[in-house]
């Protein structure tokens, strides 16, 4: 058996053993079977489009905790609770904060207004933006960006399941013409092997990023707090104290 052949053999065993092993683990991480096949708000619009993929975690606070972390996020506003020294040197110039150069750590009320076709951007260059617009949003409960879906699932204990579901036809080869083939099949590959594993990295972190943040401010003290309850009640928190 010369190099070439020897080489190609651990290749396609290195190749099915990520096919099998390592890729359904990252694109439903987290997520239980019953997770990964129940109906969830979104899938109606998703009709004819690629497998879904669900992933999940529990955060130790109540639905009404999370949501105002979740209803600021996109690009120009509280970014993605992910890596984001990771997205300032891949998509350099593009991703923008509103705490400037991080995600936010904070609630800003500013940003709590959400409506149904708002645009949420990925990221920006001047007028040009990637990014969908929301396509439900049920306060409290679920928002959808195009056919990106984000579930808040109440749990016993004052607890939330967060699940996150997506679909898509890859990352760079829709950015190729149909009429180039070889060219689509090439980006395919580089999504399946290098894409796939860097979104499950910044989807995972944002979901931690998520938790972690809620499960802060869910706690009774501090300024974090405070600043849930007022973004959850912004009328009653301005109100003047009685004499």
């Amino acid at each position: 058996m010369n190099k070439t052949t020897k080489g190609a053999g651990i290749a396609a065993v290195a190749l099915a053993g990520y096919d099998t092993l390592v890729r359904p683990r990252i694109l439903n991480w987290g997520a239980s079977s019953d997770e990964q096949c129940m109906q969830l708000p979104g899938d109606d619009i998703a009709s004819g489009m690629p497998p879904q993929y669900t992933k999940a975690v529990t955060i130790q606070a109540p639905p009404e905790a999370v949501w105002p972390w979740l209803a600021q996020i996109g690009d120009h506003r509280a970014g993605w609770y992910s890596y984001d020294w990771i997205e300032r040197f891949l998509f350099l110039g593009t991703v923008h904060y509103i705490e400037g150069t991080h995600s936010a750590t904070r609630i800003h009320p500013e940003l709590q207004q959400v409506h149904v076709g708002d645009p949420i951007n990925t990221g920006t260059v001047g007028k040009f933006a990637v990014g969908n617009p929301v396509t439900v949003l049920e306060p409290g409960r679920a928002l959808v960006i195009g056919t990106w879906a984000f579930i808040l699932q109440p749990l016993p204990g004052d607890r939330t399941r967060l699940l996150v579901r997506n679909r898509d036809w890859g990352y760079l080869r829709p950015a190729a013409p149909r009429r180039f083939a070889l060219l689509r099949a090439a980006l395919s590959v580089i999504d399946y092997l290098i894409g796939d594993p860097l979104h499950f990295a910044m989807e995972r972190k944002m979901m931690l990023g998520l938790k972690q943040r809620a499960e802060s401010a869910a706690t009774p003290r501090g300024p974090a707090a405070s600043a849930a309850e007022d973004a959850r009640h912004p009328a009653s928190s301005r109100q003047s104290p009685k004499p």
